[in-house]
């Protein structure tokens, strides 16, 4: 029950005789699309709303922006939350979420649409382009006419990025361009005595289980670390 990165910051716990810190913050902080329309009433981020569902009245037809895993958890929520109509909208034709997340998505009701960027949000709900695709699926324009599709709710989960609270209060931890801690194959981070592991590195994971296992790996290479200090 303390905030790392506020009134403390690991180099306080590091010269307060930590030897070894572990960070497995995750990713919570959701990406803003940068289109006008976000800040709207109408309008969730996925990764807030999954916090607390119940907290929200989301209406009867909820639109969800993304493919990811966390738009099918938004979707499958949305629909156990009361909502008769539940769309999944993803850019292109490439659905990043795992297959069985999706078939699940499907199976309990909310409808995939494929082809579709969002470039609004307006009262009545999203405000897409149409994708226009070659014979490789791969999008080479968009039609013309935007589609205004009618919505109680937009949420948007377009996936998350961490919050920089330990990089800003801590020297030497490098990230990559995305905000990511950078770790080696041991886990540790830039900054000798601080490991990483899960979605806040640069390592990428699609399943939970391998985020633990990769916790537990760095969690070993801390113990080698702390043998080879000598603590």
């Amino acid at each position: 029950s303390t905030t790392i990165g506020g009134a403390l910051h690991i180099d306080d716990l590091l010269r307060d005789g930590y030897d070894a810190v572990f960070v497995g913050t995750g990713t919570w902080r959701a990406r803003k699309l940068g289109i006008p329309g976000e800040s709207r009433g109408n309008v969730l981020f996925g990764i807030d709303y999954l916090v607390d569902p119940t907290s929200v009245a989301i209406g009867q037809n909820v639109a969800v922006i993304g493919a990811g895993n966390v738009a099918m958890d938004v979707a499958r929520t949305a629909l156990r939350s009361g909502a008769r109509k539940v769309t999944v909208y993803a850019r292109s034709r490439h659905i990043s979420a795992i297959n069985d997340e999706v078939e699940l998505t499907e199976l309990d009701g909310a409808e995939i649409v494929r082809g579709k960027a969002i470039c609004a949000i307006d009262d009545n709900g999203p405000v897409f382009e149409t994708a226009i695709f070659d014979e490789d699926n791969n999008v080479v324009g968009y039609e013309e006419e935007l589609d205004h599709v009618p919505a109680d709710t937009v949420v948007i989960a377009a996936s998350q990025v961490p919050k920089d609270k330990l990089v800003l209060t801590t020297g030497g931890l490098e990230t990559d361009h995305r905000g990511l801690l950078s770790v080696d194959e041991h886990g540790m981070t830039t900054v000798p005595g601080v490991f990483a592991a899960g979605d806040c590195t640069s390592v990428p994971y699609k399943q939970i289980v391998i985020a633990l296992g990769e916790g537990a790996k760095a969690s070993l290479s801390a113990f080698d670390y702390l043998i080879r200090q000598g603590a």
